[in-house]
């Protein structure tokens, strides 16, 4: 694993990077001070072919993105005898949920031992501190980010609903309350913060019944969606 600081990186590819990252590039539209922080606190990895980045049950506060390459999903560890679950690629985001929810994480993950190098763009999100504490990120940036992370997550477990819709846990999501009062307010953070704990735990018992063998008999399409888990 190589890390790459920003400031030995140029200044204009930085900005076209960015550009391709959702929540950094509405961060850039609200509050310039805020993306400077975040960005004080990111930096590039490059790993190379077959390569692990993350191993399952392990935990950090790193938001990750992927620049260029493939990695590869196992749903334990990467010890050949365990499958594949999918492939992860450029564009790709991980390891939202995980830190927002401080639980360990639900995958492991290798850089493609058949293709290039793996470069990640990554930040450290323990600048976020204490949800209600906006002494450094500010209520808006945490809006930001809690909103695109829940978004996201509800919409992966409705792939799960339609390609699994007879399983017990198809509906579940509809038991998530969404919030339904005055945006931009710490309440709302507060609800988001709690949606997202109720849709981690979902998501994990998807894991969980994916693991399991024989449970399903997944799809091409199927199959695909197993990849969003692990984006979370």
């Amino acid at each position: 694993m190589k890390r790459i600081e920003l400031n030995d990186y140029p200044k204009d590819s930085i900005r076209v990077l960015l550009s391709g990252i959702p929540f950094f590039k509405e961060v850039s539209n609200l509050d310039s001070d805020q993306l400077k922080l975040l960005l004080k606190n990111s930096w590039l990895q490059e790993f190379t072919p077959g390569e692990e980045v993350i191993r399952r049950g392990t935990r950090d506060n790193v938001y990750y993105f992927i620049l260029r390459g493939n990695l590869t999903v196992y749903p334990d560890d990467k010890d050949v005898h365990h499958r594949i679950v999918n492939h992860l690629g450029t564009g790709h985001v991980f390891g939202a949920l995980s830190l927002l929810t401080n639980r360990p994480r639900t995958a492991s993950l290798v850089s493609d031992k058949n293709g290039q190098s793996t470069l990640l763009f990554c930040t450290d999100f323990g600048v976020f501190g204490e949800l209600a504490d906006f002494s450094q990120v500010s209520l808006e940036t945490k809006l930001c980010f809690y909103r695109l992370v829940v978004n996201h997550t509800r919409w992966k477990l409705e792939l799960y609903r339609m390609e699994h819709s007879q399983h017990p846990l198809a509906d579940k999501v509809k038991d998530v309350t969404l919030f339904v009062g005055q945006k931009g307010t710490q309440e709302e953070l507060a609800s988001l913060n709690s949606q997202a704990s109720e849709l981690a735990d979902l998501l994990e018992n998807w894991n969980d019944a994916f693991r399991s063998p024989g449970q399903f008999q997944i799809t091409d399409d199927g199959l695909e969606m197993l990849n969003l888990i692990h984006s979370a």
